[in-house]
């Protein structure tokens, strides 16, 4: 039997937070702080001193601020320098789906732990997710398609699933679901702010958490104080553009690979030329469209061929081998069966994934087709356009959506902006990060690797220190992780 629970597990009294800040007569409510090991169940680290948690209230719909409240867990990381005390920094460190409360414990034991020293780290379960108000609600178990199974089929069956998934849950509390949008996050953002008695609050966002951080800029440019946004979302969920975009890109890139392998042929035995090396794997994704190889579990075909040719330069070698193991005639070893794989997050938490939050915070405020004819026809012409790699991803978590998607329009702001992008990356591609500073502003840093949001793990995390001491951003590139 499916349930629905709305799981509020700090197990402590809630603060009431005013929808604006509050008049400067009026004092802003006080938080109750609790150590999170003591009263956070399953908190992760049971010998954390540091990070204390607390429950705020804030208005479900804030075009209805005296109407039903919700309630979102947050946490902070005091300063460890009160004395050089200069304001808080917000992380927002990814989703959607996924709790953030561990954020500011995380970031503590990272290269911008200095920034502690004058600034607590505070974060958020966003509505939805992790020990925040949420509905929990999992969709029956599709099952497993054959080997047999077409593409078309499988996209057919990722599709069925999600609509299914989208009717049924949604249906649970459609007012709550209707509310888990980017800009009420942002609004929940600012709520905590007030509490936090901050006129400013700095802003450090990963993956998803770029897109909180363009909407609260957006909305309240005046309330943030110096913001950084790592692997960064597009400034609009245009969900056809975003496929479009990871085709344009895996395209772009898969003369790289050409190249790497013709290095690398008498390993592979592909070829010894660009020219040669893409005969080679076109010849052999036709043969696997023609006869695809069925063993066990595993399908090698077309589809698996083309996945194959958008490796990142870190993954090139594992996919060269799979790639010539199909060319021998073997079967490379069975991946992993998905339903359907989300991008975007830095991995699930100890909570694990909230699926209905992840779809409506792409869905209620997001566009793009959301009927599976469209979507595959979509999909084919992307493939006819990007012969290599195009067709690679299939957005299907709209599917059936309840409500039509709001658009998302970006605002150009006048507070302190770092970009950061990685210029190899697939989760959330170096495009993005791009077209969001095109629209919205700010200074670009390129980071030289393929890895996910890793800034604050690498060297170059010096120069987002410097960015929140001094305000100084930073154009150009920098070494990314080995």
């Amino acid at each position: 039997m499916i349930t629905t629970t709305r799981v509020l597990r700090l197990g402590m009294v809630a603060a009431a937070v005013a929808v604006l800040p509050a008049p400067a007569a009026q004092a802003a409510p006080e938080i109750n702080w609790k150590p999170c090991a003591q009263v956070a169940k399953d908190w992760p680290y049971q010998d954390d001193a540091r990070t204390e948690c607390a429950e705020l209230t804030v208005p479900l719909d804030y075009g209805k601020p005296q109407g039903r409240k919700t309630t979102v867990a947050v946490s902070r990381v005091k300063a460890t320098g009160p004395a050089k005390r200069k304001g808080a920094i917000f992380f927002s460190t990814g989703g959607p789906g996924i709790g953030n409360l561990t954020g500011p414990h995380d970031m503590t034991e990272r290269r911008i732990s200095g920034l502690n020293t004058e600034y607590d780290f505070v974060g958020m379960d966003p509505r939805g997710t992790g020990y925040s108000e949420h509905i929990s609600c999992q969709a029956p178990d599709p099952g497993q398609l054959p080997p047999t199974a077409t593409a078309k089929e499988r996209a057919r069956s990722s599709f069925d699933y999600e609509a299914g998934h989208n009717k049924l849950c949604a249906a649970k509390d459609p007012e709550f679901v209707r509310q888990l949008t980017p800009d009420n996050a942002a609004r929940d953002v600012d709520a905590f702010r007030a509490a936090l008695g901050e006129q400013k609050i700095g802003f450090y966002g990963i993956s998803y958490g770029t897109l909180i951080g363009t909407r609260f800029r957006a909305l309240f440019d005046d309330r943030v104080d110096r913001m950084l946004l790592d692997s960064g979302m597009p400034p609009a969920q245009d969900h056809s553009w975003m496929d479009e975009s990871i085709d344009k890109q895996s395209e772009a890139a898969f003369p790289a690979f050409l190249t790497w392998l013709a290095k690398h042929d008498p390993e592979y035995h592909f070829g010894s030329t660009g020219a040669a090396v893409r005969k080679t794997l076109f010849d052999l994704r036709a043969e696997l469209g023609r006869n695809p190889r069925v063993v066990g579990e595993t399908r090698l075909d077309a589809e698996w061929a083309s996945s194959h040719f958008s490796a990142s330069p870190a993954g090139y070698g594992h996919a060269a081998s799979e790639l010539a193991k199909a060319l021998e005639g073997g079967t490379p070893a069975p991946a992993p069966q998905q339903t359907a794989k989300r991008t975007f997050g830095l991995g699930d938490p100890h909570k694990g994934m909230n699926a209905l939050q992840y779809n409506a915070m792409m869905c209620n405020q997001g566009t793009g087709a959301r009927d599976f004819d469209a979507l595959w026809a979509n999909n084919e012409d992307r493939q006819r356009r990007y012969p290599a790699t195009g067709g690679g991803s299939f957005t299907v978590w709209c599917a059936q959506w309840p409500w039509p998607g709001e658009v998302l329009h970006p605002v150009r702001g006048r507070s302190p902006l770092q970009h950061v992008g990685h210029l190899d990356e697939g989760s959330t591609p170096y495009p993005w990060t791009v077209a969001s500073r095109h629209a919205v502003g700010g200074a670009l840093l390129t980071v030289l690797d393929d890895s996910h949001g890793s800034l604050s793990k690498i060297p170059c995390a010096a120069k987002a220190v410097d960015f929140f001491r001094t305000g100084r951003t930073t154009e150009g590139t920098c070494p990314g992780t080995s």
